[in-house]
């Protein structure tokens, strides 16, 4: 039941284009093939579908994984953390500090006082107070609420789910599209 090569990189040059990312064709193709011949190395008698499947996950991953920005928040925590000190306030979980001060492992970037002086001077415009209640006012109550208590009262998504009453995926969303809107001034 095994595929042609042939017919592994057709299949695999048309899923491509679904994506419509002109620049990262020939990557994903190539992705989608690595998939498929490594599937294939285990179970020679796969069927079509599921190997269409594995190459379509497989180019997936890879945008994700070549879009992906590591935001570290500047915070007391992420200071502490990135100083080897434990902060115990704040809202992160024990896992959540683990991958923060795993993230921070990774970076260059050191929060001595030239780099918290260099991110104020950077973003000096942006923490004026008519600069936030101007982007502030673009959002509707709900949202603006749910930015004010996530970032000025550092409450969990957890947090803000049970105050509002709905899920904690509802509030991530919510969260993700208000920052998007707040962005675009």
């Amino acid at each position: 039941m095994s595929l042609p090569d042939d017919e592994i990189i057709k299949m695999c040059k048309r899923l491509a284009y679904k994506y419509n990312r002109i620049d990262l064709k020939d990557d994903l193709i190539s992705e989608g093939v690595l998939a498929i011949y490594e599937r294939l190395e285990v179970n020679p008698d796969e069927y079509p579908a599921s190997l269409y499947r594995r190459a379509h996950r497989a180019m997936y991953d890879y945008i994700n994984r070549r879009s992906r920005v590591v935001h570290i928040p500047n915070s007391r925590t992420v200071e502490s953390l990135s100083k080897g000190v434990e902060y115990k306030h704040g809202s992160y979980s024990k896992k959540g500090k683990e991958e923060l001060a795993k993230a921070l492992s990774t970076t260059s970037v050191s929060f001595d006082d030239s780099f918290s002086l260099s991110v104020k001077d950077c973003s000096q415009k942006y923490e004026t107070d008519e600069f936030i209640a101007k982007v502030l006012n673009l959002l509707d109550d709900i949202d603006r609420e749910i930015i004010y208590k996530r970032y000025f009262e550092e409450c969990s998504q957890g947090d803000l789910a049970e105050i509002c009453g709905v899920s904690q995926q509802s509030i991530s969303r919510r969260e993700e599209a208000a920052l998007y809107k707040m962005s675009q001034l």
